[in-house]
């Protein structure tokens, strides 16, 4: 059964649904945790849900062993015993199992860990088992090389040992092991869902203090770094409450008794920092706090947050460039003489405007993805009201999915719309006094069909060919359809003169690396515009 569970661990023991396994390991081991009371379980499994972060913490990797008797079953815990003897992991121990493990993210070795190992070949481990006691020495993990080892007894609430927590580390820098222990001791599987208990990186700065007088006890290398950058020597010996550390975050997590996380300023650089308190006998008695250097992350998210703001005020400036043309080309409009004039400024004016949403649009989003239905929906009212005779009842309609596109590519689809709106308005209801104009955009399914099943040659042009990207899976198709008077006898798209389809066309193959087709409707009377672009 394949292990799972919390990332960054070894889990031996559950399946899929994370309960135990019945059966463990090759040889068909028989349940070991049956044994277990349910305060011991809640224990380990408190322990198993904060063991990366304790790993992290000690810069240690930290297994959970359990004692297993002759006949590979959990050892039955001793009863408590009277006075000041502790109890010891009852029966014989013959093997040692593994039942969670956990490297620090900063110097995972990702060794395998052993399921099982015969008692005799561990023997801090089972004399930490055995006499219910702290035990500590080196081990040999490879010929000639030695790690330290320091192996803690894991107890209930009647003192009775029933697994064994070993910490063990070539560099041997053990000075927070004692403090992780306390820390794993007091785990709750609810931590997982608390942000102070995050991971470590390889350059947070960790911090031991005593909770009673606000003594620092200990520091690692990271923040000693951090705090001599600061202008403070020497962090070890110095009082949380002085003038340069003052960390007040101390005085609130002995009040609430429960982590915090503080963000602070100091001497230009950003820090945030996490208070952890480590409960003993029902009181906290040490703090571990976690430091770790932001200032980067600020820096950058300041910059991204000037850059966004600039690129706003671009596209505002650019909508408003353009918006001003357009109405430059108004005047011309009105000026003009000639009705054929006229007829070239307004398709102008509406092809400046249609581009001139997407910017507007953009200026005000911080992003440079374009909503296509309320994009589609501004073109298509833009081109209504500037080109919809009053003698012509006719119904309009547009739909889009839920899609957003990058502005270039938003910006050619717009374009697009609009001339075939356009094109539909100017040629297709001639001499008519009502029709039907629709127009949408919709994600094509990976077989190649919509909403619309896509029928004859333009099924064949949906197949995206030329200068498409092959891979590419994502589609959309854009349709516009009209009732009205059809394609005239022997119209071929190839050698079409209008203007507006020439754009269709340079902008479909050149910048969407689409296909576009135009033919007549097969389900009555009209015409309809077929793109299809990859997205």
């Amino acid at each position: 059964m394949k292990p799972v569970g919390i990332p960054g661990h070894r889990h031996l023991w559950y399946n899929i649904n994370n309960e135990p396994c019945k059966n463990i390991g090759q040889d068909g081991i028989t349940s070991m945790t049956s044994l277990l009371t349910q305060e011991q379980w809640d224990i380990l499994d408190g322990m198993r849900s904060n063991l990366g972060l304790a790993a992290d913490l000690a810069q240690a990797k930290i297994s959970l062993i359990l004692p297993l008797d002759r006949s590979r079953q959990l050892c039955a815990s001793a009863a408590k015993l009277s006075g000041k003897r502790k109890a010891k992991a009852g029966g014989d121990i013959c093997f040692l199992s593994v039942f969670d493990q956990a490297e620090p993210l900063t110097r995972s070795e990702n060794t395998e860990p052993e399921e099982m190992t015969r008692a005799a070949d561990e023997p801090l481990m089972t004399q930490a088992l055995t006499e219910n006691t702290v035990t500590e020495g080196f081990r040999e993990v490879a010929p000639g090389q030695f790690a330290r080892l320091k192996v803690y007894p894991i107890c209930d609430g009647h003192n009775r040992c029933f697994a064994a927590a070993a910490f063990e580390d070539r560099e041997a820098d053990v000075v927070f092991w004692d403090a992780t222990m306390d820390f794993l001791n007091g785990s709750k599987t609810d931590y997982a869902s608390n942000s102070c208990y995050r991971r470590l990186s390889s350059i947070d700065g960790l911090v031991l203090v005593n909770a009673r007088d606000g003594l620092i006890l200990a520091a690692n290398n990271a923040a000693r770094h951090i705090y001599r950058v600061l202008g403070v020597g020497h962090l070890v010996g110095r009082r949380t409450s002085s003038e340069e550390i003052n960390w007040n975050g101390i005085d609130n997590v002995l009040y609430t008794g429960t982590a915090e996380e503080q963000e602070l300023q100091k001497k230009g650089l950003f820090l945030d920092f996490r208070f952890i308190p480590l409960h003993a006998a029902g009181s906290i008695e040490r703090i571990i706090v976690v430091i770790e250097d932001v200032t980067q992350l600020k820096l950058k998210d300041e910059e991204l947050r000037v850059k966004a703001a600039v690129i706003r005020e671009i596209h505002h400036r650019v909508k408003n460039n353009l918006q001003t043309i357009a109405s430059l080309l108004r005047l011309e409009q009105r000026r003009a003489a000639s009705e054929e004039t006229k007829v070239v400024l307004r398709d102008s004016i509406n092809r400046i405007s249609s581009i001139a949403l997407v910017h507007e649009y953009l200026s005000g989003q911080g992003t440079e993805l374009v909503d296509i239905n309320e994009l589609g929906n501004g073109v298509y009212r833009t081109v209504m009201s500037s080109m919809k005779t009053p003698d012509l009842e006719l119904e309009m309609k547009f739909s889009a999915d839920n899609l957003r596109l990058p502005s270039q590519q938003a910006a050619s689809l717009a374009l697009v719309l609009n001339e075939l709106l356009q094109n539909a308005l100017e040629h297709g209801f001639e001499n008519r006094k009502k029709g039907t104009l629709t127009a949408t955009i919709s994600r094509l399914d990976e077989d190649g069909g919509n909403r619309e099943k896509l029928q004859g040659k333009a099924a064949e042009a949906a197949q995206y060919s030329g200068n498409a990207k092959k891979e590419t899976t994502d589609r959309l198709l854009l349709l516009v359809k009209d009732d009205g008077v059809g394609l005239p006898a022997g119209f071929d798209l190839q050698k079409a003169k209008s203007l507006g389809l020439k754009i269709v066309q340079t902008v479909v193959q050149s910048d969407l690396k689409g296909t576009f087709t135009l033919e007549p409707r097969t389900d009555g009377s009209g015409t309809v515009a077929r793109v299809v672009i990859h997205i």
